[in-house]
């Protein structure tokens, strides 16, 4: 007699086949929902369902698998044209489609099922039964076009910890080749040179094919959005199409998964607060719908998310305004602010515009964790916005988080590193080139910049006053000089976190080790200056 199969190895594989097939669902339905004539949304969801069935039933999990194979049921007629499309059909479609994701998080969680499987059936029966109409006399039904075969899959599924594990090691051989290159410049063996370059070439190759192994596409977070807004303007009374672009980009899946709430939070703010009710945007000379854009592209070696509206846009002189009746800033902090930095009073975590907490925003996440996000991740928020034209949000990310470029400086005895996506240029400069304004110093360049002591900033117990470099900083349009004592050339470094209360110290972004052994700190430029 043969041994039963155990089904459990093959949970894993079940859940990330499921989610997968549940968002690509959603979003046929909300294609089925925008064109109820064509048909090949239809028969998507059609097969969607059918596979969903199949599937759950071989794992055993007949709850689902009943709600599925109802759904089904439901859809076939459809595609013989025997039912009629209403509109609370997609409300009970999309109904159908949460109560099968509730399902699968209870099989997640290892949970009894809370779902009313035969209340939903029932709904689903219930529709179906309702003014049938009938087929034309000779009317075959219709049918799906065969597909062909597929080919053998061209990648496979792999475990993330062996890919964090690939990464580890990767960053490993980073510090040793730092740590080869440091012997060879003390004692400088020809034959050593050499292979150094062919190791570094091969280790270039290496890192570049492990994070294009951890790289997603933004699609994966970015199809989860368009049945939510639908869902928050179906709410609000609101009307406005969602347009994504770039959903082909991709990002490292550990920097992916931190934007995921972040952007929850601007895209209900776009429909809470951004798009007006129909009839006032009628009365301001726009189309009754509005549009939300959710885009995401390459700059150099940064990804730009946006998400815009053309709706009311932001006045930053009444937020300015706002702010300073809250006691946030003083009038004459605000007198000195750009429109940039003005609109950048929304972030501080005690402001808000609106009198009572609406439902939609509600109490969560809120800008400042926004910025928060974007500044963890070593990237920066700028928002751009005009009073009833609309407001974009831009998120300027990294690629990745493991391995970046640094400009290593030193500061009286101490060594820092400042990441080279912050750095714009180095200049030498004589003491005497460094001016004072009123109480600040400045350097000219092409314009007049501020420059700050990074000693005096860290508070670096031997740094000099006479620093012989100023390293130019900058992120969204501002700039700001660093003197240092030294700069000490650009290394690719591994970022590590700092433990504890390390971690919490304003201006460090994370420490390295250099290939000596030595421990350098990392640091926050953003928030250093």
């Amino acid at each position: 007699m043969d041994a039963a199969i155990d089904m459990s190895q093959f949970k894993g594989l079940f859940i990330e086949e499921a989610k997968e097939h549940l968002q690509d669902l959603n979003q046929a339905l909300l294609q089925l929902e925008k064109e109820p004539s064509n048909v090949e949304p239809l028969n998507e969801i059609f097969r969607l369902a059918h596979t969903i069935k199949g599937m759950a039933a071989t794992m055993g999990y007949e709850d689902m698998a009943r709600l599925a194979h109802a759904m089904e049921d439901l859809l076939d007629e459809l595609r013989q044209g025997k039912l009629e499309v209403r509109t609370e059909l997609f409300d009970l479609l999309f109904e159908c489609l949460d109560a099968l994701g509730a399902m699968l998080e209870d099989i997640i969680a290892e949970r009894e099922s809370r779902v009313d499987v035969e209340g939903m059936v029932a709904r689903l029966e219930a529709y179906r039964a309702a003014k049938p109409i009938a087929a034309p006399k000779g009317a075959a039904p219709a049918e799906v076009a065969p597909k062909p075969a597929p080919a053998l899959p061209r990648w496979v599924r792999i475990n993330v910890r062996h890919l964090d594990s690939l990464m580890a090691l990767v960053e490993e051989l980073v510090i040793n080749r730092s740590w080869l290159t440091r012997i060879q410049a003390q004692h400088d063996i020809p034959a050593l040179k050499e292979a150094l370059e062919q190791h570094g070439r091969i280790l270039a190759d290496l890192r570049d094919t492990v994070l294009n192994a951890r790289m997603v596409p933004v699609a994966r977070v970015f199809d989860r959005f368009p049945r939510m807004v639908r869902d928050l303007l179906r709410r609000e009374g609101k009307e406005a199409e969602l347009v994504i672009e770039g959903r082909e980009i991709e990002l490292d899946r550990a920097i992916l998964e931190e934007i995921s709430d972040p952007l929850v939070h601007l895209l209900r703010n776009a429909v809470d607060h951004g798009i007006e009710p129909p009839e006032e945007r009628e009365k301001a000379g726009k189309p009754r719908a509005g549009i939300i854009r959710l885009a995401a592209f390459r700059e150099r070696d940064q990804v730009i998310i946006e998400v815009s509206d053309d709706g009311r846009g932001m006045d930053p002189q009444k937020i300015a305004e706002a702010a300073v009746a809250r006691g946030l800033v003083t009038p004459e902090e605000v007198e000195g602010m750009s429109d940039e930095e003005r609109l950048m009073l929304i972030c501080h975590p005690q402001f808000s515009m609106t009198a009572e907490v609406t439902r939609v925003s509600g109490r969560g996440v809120g800008m400042d964790a926004v910025r928060r996000t974007a500044e963890s991740l070593r990237g920066s928020l700028e928002i751009i916005s005009t009073p009833g034209v609309g407001s974009t949000f831009r998120l300027r990310l990294p690629l990745t988080l493991a391995i970046v470029k640094a400009l290593l400086v030193r500061v009286g005895s101490e060594t820092y590193a400042i990441p080279s996506s912050y750095v714009e240029r180095t200049v030498a400069v004589e003491p005497s080139k460094i001016k004072r304004v009123q109480r600040h110093k400045v350097i000219l360049l092409d314009e007049a910049i501020p420059v700050l002591g990074l000693g005096e900033l860290l508070q670096v117990p031997d740094g000099s006053d006479d620093a012989r470099y100023v390293v130019v900083v900058g992120r969204n349009h501002q700039r700001v000089g660093l003197a240092v004592d030294a700069l000490l050339g650009q290394e690719e470094i591994v970022i590590k976190s700092l433990p504890g209360f390390l971690g919490k110290i304003k201006g460090l972004a994370g420490a390295t080790i250099l290939g000596g052994g030595e421990v350098v700190l990392i640091l926050d430029v953003p928030n250093l200056v």
